[in-house]
């Protein structure tokens, strides 16, 4: 904001009262006419109006640093990591797009230059007739927290990790595809490709990255800016890929193109069902609670039964056969309170998969998969109800994505 200036030049003064006769000039008196009362002549001058040099300098110091603020502005939007989205839920969540009358999304940078130039003819160069431009067409864009490289790294992962039938002991009857929902939350939890966070502890890196992700609005918005990439970015590296066949490396086949899509269409229906039973699911929490109360049971239970295993082999090699008798009872009641504990275990971890199958899509995915997708949810829901909302989000994301690869299935087949 401009310093405020004040109603006067530093050196203009208030008009003089005069106390000589009115109607005479007595700067004049002595050498000019006397004039009528009234006269134009007799109006008192203007006072002399002389700017100061130090207003242009103090102007021309406002004009410069406003320009360099301005040259700042991108260079501290990229570097910067934005703070956590606040309160963004459910039909609340303002879904701010780039030509919102609200402005650009905070997470959104624009890559300027060279950068946006070489983006565009990567994408084009990739899928012709598309590009990663801005719906206005203006210029490129990445988020300042999931970078495209991450989805970049997503979609060569999941080539890298298909498998045509022959080439590999999943895949003897048909072609296999590798990445899970676990497998996923192992590679980008820990290694955190593609993924901005600040500070040396990792764990709040993550759960920073989580938090401003996982809400509805901004997986929306990064579906918005990225679906298209993401497919431009699977096809380039399919047909990149290479397959050791035999012992030979070929490229992959049209026909195993279109078999990868369609596999990998299968398993994100299959998890986005299950995301959206367990997110509908009423006694959700109470479920995973018992599956998850019957495994550490469980655990503790082993944990027990391995003591009394040693307590019996050290009675063993002693004198009293009493306290090896004694011990050998105790090991005795601590396995079958162990194998109790494995048969609750196992019947929490089947009621609780049963109940997501409600779900048609769900049924596509094995026990293991849907018991640790609950998990997944409980982990990240428990206490903070308004994150089904961003479960719901994630399943409608996930069905998206499976009908972009049905279609691109389709088209690898012709």
């Amino acid at each position: 904001m401009a310093p405020e200036t004040p109603d006067q030049t530093p050196d203009q003064k208030p008009d003089q009262t005069s106390t000589t006769t009115p109607g005479r000039d007595p700067a004049r008196s002595a050498s000019g006419p006397t004039r009528q009362d009234g006269s134009l002549l007799d109006m008192p001058r203007p006072p002399r109006r002389t700017r100061s040099k130090l207003v242009w300098v103090f102007l021309l110091a406002l004009a410069v640093a406003g320009v360099a603020l301005w040259e700042l502005r991108d260079l501290v939007l990229r570097d910067a990591v934005p703070e956590r989205q606040a309160n963004m839920t459910g039909t609340d969540a303002a879904i701010l797009g780039p030509n919102a009358t609200n402005g650009t999304l905070p997470s959104m940078v624009p890559m300027g230059g060279d950068a946006a130039a070489d983006a565009q003819a990567n994408a084009t160069a990739a899928a012709p007739g598309v590009n990663a431009t801005s719906p206005d067409g203006a210029f490129a864009q990445d988020d300042a927290v999931v970078r495209f490289a991450f989805v970049e790294d997503v979609a060569n992962w999941l080539v890298e990790s298909y498998y045509p039938k022959g080439t590999h002991m999943e895949a003897r009857t048909s072609g296999w595809v590798a990445p899970s929902l676990k497998s996923a939350n192992m590679r980008y939890g820990v290694n955190m490709t593609g993924l901005s966070w600040s500070g040396d502890d990792i764990s709040a890196g993550r759960a920073g990255v989580l938090d401003y992700a996982f809400t509805p609005a901004m997986l929306e918005a990064l579906q918005r800016l990225y679906a298209d990439r993401f497919m431009e970015a699977m096809a380039a590296a399919a047909s990149a890929a290479k397959v050791t066949d035999k012992g030979r490396e070929r490229p992959l086949a049209p026909a195993e193109i279109a078999e990868m899509y369609g596999l990998y269409a299968t398993r994100l229906r299959g998890l986005s069902g299950a995301l959206r039973e367990i997110a509908g699911m009423p006694d959700a929490v109470v479920r995973v609670n018992a599956w998850l109360t019957a495994q550490q049971t469980a655990l503790e239970a082993n944990a027990k039964y391995q003591d009394a295993v040693f307590g019996y082999d050290t009675a063993r090699e002693g004198n009293s056969a009493h306290m090896a008798e004694q011990a050998r009872r105790i090991m005795e009641l601590s396995g079958k309170a162990y194998q109790q504990a494995i048969m609750a275990r196992e019947r929490a971890r089947e009621t609780l998969a049963e109940a997501i199958r409600r779900n048609p899509d769900a049924r596509r995915l094995d026990d293991d998969t849907l018991v640790y997708t609950a998990g997944w949810v409980y982990r990240r829901a428990n206490g903070k109800p308004e994150k089904m909302d961003a479960v719901r989000m994630a399943a409608t994301v996930l069905a998206d994505t499976a009908a972009r690869f049905d279609k691109a299935a389709q088209a690898a087949r012709q």
